[in-house]
C-alpha cells in the first residue's frame, strides 16, 4: 500500500472519529422496537428473582421480580412526582445535588425506603386476596376480563420506553398484574359484603352540638390607643363604653348596624363573626360563650380588655358539617372492619422476604442510578 493511499484512510478514520466523539461517540438511540425487546429480556430475568415467599398451611408461593414490577413503577413515579411539586424546597434544604430518596423521612427511613413499604404493602393485600379468591374457585367476570386490555395500555402509557425497558415492564406482565388486582378486588368485595356499621350509632357518639353553626354580625369599638386618630375621637375607655351602650339603645329601639356604623364611621369597624365549637377560627372564648347564650335575634354588647362588641345572633339553627362527619366516621368504621378482615386473612399466612428483596431500591426502577 502507498503511503498516498494510507494518508487518505487516516485521514477518513480521523473524520469518522470526530464524528463519533460528536455524537456521543457513536452511540446512537435505541428504538421503540428495541426498547420493547430489552423489556422482554428484563421480564425474563425478573421472574426468576424470587423476593418473597409466602407459604399458607403446605402452600409456599413463591413472588418474583416481574409481579412487582407495576408497584414499584408506581411508587418510583408517585415519588417523583413528589419531589417535583416540592423540588425548590428540597434543595434550599438538601443542596443542588439532592437525591429524593435518601432524604430522611422518619427518624428511622429514608423516602426511598417509605415508598418500597408502600408498594410491597399495596402488593402483598392483592396477593393474599388473590390467593383467597384461588382457594375458593373464584373466576374473573366477564366485565372485568374485558377491561383488563384496556387498564394495561392505560399504565403502559404513563412511562417512557426507555423506563418500561429499564424494568421489564412488558404488556404481560402489567395484564398479569391487573388479573391478580381485579380477581383481589372480586375476593375482597365478597369478602366484606356483609360488612355493616350503624349509622346512628355512630352519629350518637359524636357531639351534634359541636357542629351548631351560629351566625353573627357585630359592631366593634377597640380600646387600644394605638391608633391615634380613633383614640381621639373615641376618648377615653368610659367614654367608649358610654357611646356603645348609645349605640346599643339605638339598635334596640329599631336603628339597624349599618345606620349606626354609618354614624361612627371613622370608629366603628361593622363585620361578622361566623362559628361552630368544631371550628372557631382562632376566636376569642368569651366571645364564644357569650353568644352561645343568647338567643336567635338578640342583640348584647360584650366588653372585653381589648374592645367593645355589639353583638348581633342572626340564626343558630343550622348543624354545619355535622352529616358529613358522622358520613366520614362511618367510613372509618367500615375501614376498621375491612382491616379486620384482612389482618384475620393475613395471619393464616407467613411472609418472607428474600436477598432478592434486599437488593431492590428505590430510585433504580425507572431511571438509571445517581452517581
Amino acid at each position: 500500500m502507498s503511503k498516498k493511499v494510507l494518508a487518505v484512510i487516516c485521514v477518513i478514520c480521523l473524520c469518522v472519529s470526530c464524528v463519533g466523539m460528536m455524537t456521543g461517540c457513536g452511540k446512537r438511540q435505541m428504538t421503540d422496537a428495541e426498547y420493547e425487546e430489552l423489556a422482554k429480556e428484563n421480564a425474563e430475568a425478573n421472574s426468576k428473582k424470587v423476593v418473597l415467599k409466602i407459604t399458607k398451611g403446605d402452600k409456599t408461593y413463591d413472588v418474583t421480580l416481574d409481579m412487582f414490577t407495576y408497584y414499584l413503577a408506581y411508587n418510583e413515579s408517585d415519588g417523583i412526582d413528589s419531589f417535583n411539586s416540592k423540588i425548590d424546597y428540597y434543595k434550599s434544604v438538601y443542596g443542588e445535588n439532592v437525591n429524593f430518596w435518601n432524604i430522611p423521612a422518619t427518624e428511622e427511613q429514608t423516602m426511598g425506603q417509605v415508598y418500597k413499604e408502600y408498594a410491597y404493602a399495596s402488593m402483598l393485600y392483592t396477593l393474599l386476596m388473590y390467593y383467597e379468591a384461588q382457594d375458593v374457585g373464584l373466576s374473573l367476570t366477564e366485565e372485568r376480563k374485558n377491561a383488563l386490555d384496556a387498564y394495561t395500555q392505560q399504565f403502559l402509557d404513563k412511562y417512557t420506553a426507555e423506563q418500561r425497558a429499564r424494568c421489564g415492564m412488558t404488556a404481560e406482565v402489567i395484564r398479569a398484574n391487573y388479573e391478580r388486582i381485579f380477581l383481589a378486588q372480586q375476593f375482597s368485595s365478597i369478602a366484606t359484603s356483609n360488612l355493616t356499621v350503624d349509622r346512628e350509632a355512630v352519629a350518637a357518639t359524636i357531639d351534634k352540638e359541636q357542629y351548631r353553626y351560629y351566625k353573627t354580625n357585630y359592631l366593634y369599638l377597640t380600646k387600644s390607643d394605638d391608633n391615634e386618630e380613633i383614640a381621639k375621637k373615641a376618648g377615653s375607655t368610659e367614654q367608649r363604653l358610654s357611646l356603645m351602650n348609645s349605640c346599643l339603645e339605638k339598635i334596640k329601639s329599631g336603628a339597624t348596624l349599618e345606620e349606626v356604623k354609618a354614624e361612627h364611621n371613622e370608629i366603628l369597624v361593622l363585620n361578622n363573626n361566623d362559628f361552630r365549637l368544631a371550628e372557631t377560627n382562632g376566636l376569642d372564648s368569651n366571645y364564644i360563650t357569650a353568644v352561645m347564650n343568647m338567643k336567635v335575634g338578640e342583640t348584647k354588647l360584650l366588653d372585653f380588655s381589648y374592645g367593645i362588641f355589639i353583638v348581633q345572633l342572626v340564626d343558630n339553627t343550622t348543624f354545619y358539617g355535622y352529616e358529613d362527619a358522622v358520613t366520614a366516621a362511618v367510613e372509618q368504621e367500615m375501614e376498621k372492619g375491612v382491616k379486620g378482615i384482612y389482618e384475620g386473612i393475613e395471619a393464616k399466612y407467613s411472609i418472607k422476604k428474600t436477598e432478592e428483596w434486599d437488593s431492590i431500591k428505590m430510585g433504580n426502577i425507572l431511571n438509571a442510578p445517581k452517581k
